[in-house]
């Protein structure tokens, strides 16, 4: 199981790592989609990448609310990036705290089909797991919420995630949040013997 650490706010080195993001989505459009972006369209990267240059186009109103978390590989190369807010959402007929992600988004050596070199699995895993245990050492809701396209709704729902009414809106209850970071740490704890 791969390794990532956790990382609030912004810092100079996701400015850094989200410059080559930019840098590789270019390299990989050039060399895989025959340097037209448009032939990616309706991929997992074609998605990253339109992610990654909204959020890069907004880092400064995004910076200024410090609601950036992130996740390193062991290459000490940003791996996944989430935009994230404070909201509320209704639980049993009580409103409830919780964070909403507003945007995960993976490195583009993540997200192409083809072998890459930098790729690890589990990035995205990670970030919701960094986000679960943030709140949780606050003493904040473990609720997370998102909306979530259609093409990813799988991930979410495998993390725990459920969906609310057709809309897209996926919710990691207290339980599910639990239940999620008792798995990763057996994972972890499994894959020490193999």
């Amino acid at each position: 199981m791969n390794e990532f650490s956790f990382v609030t706010g912004m810092t100079r080195e996701i400015k850094e790592g989200l410059a080559l993001w930019n840098e590789k989505a270019r390299e990989y459009v050039d060399t895989y989609y025959q340097g037209r972006e448009e032939s990616a369209k309706g991929t997992r990267f074609y998605r990253g990448v339109v992610k990654t240059r909204t959020i890069t186009n907004n880092l400064s109103e995004i910076e200024e609310e410090k609601i950036i978390r992130s996740v390193f590989d062991d290459q000490n190369l940003l791996a996944s990036l989430a935009v994230i807010q404070d909201t509320s959402i209704f639980v049993e007929e009580e409103l409830v705290d919780c964070i909403e992600i507003e945007s995960i988004v993976n490195s583009p050596w993540n997200l192409i089909k083809y072998p890459v070199p930098e790729k690890r699995k589990g990035a995205g895993t990670a970030i919701v797991e960094g986000i679960i245990k943030e709140n949780r050492g606050k003493g904040l809701s473990r609720i997370l919420k998102l909306f979530a396209v259609p093409e990813e709704k799988i991930f979410y729902s495998d993390l725990g995630f459920t969906e609310t009414d057709g809309s897209g809106e996926m919710i990691l209850s207290e339980s599910g949040a639990a239940m999620l970071l008792s798995n990763l740490d057996q994972k972890r704890n499994s894959s020490t013997f193999d």
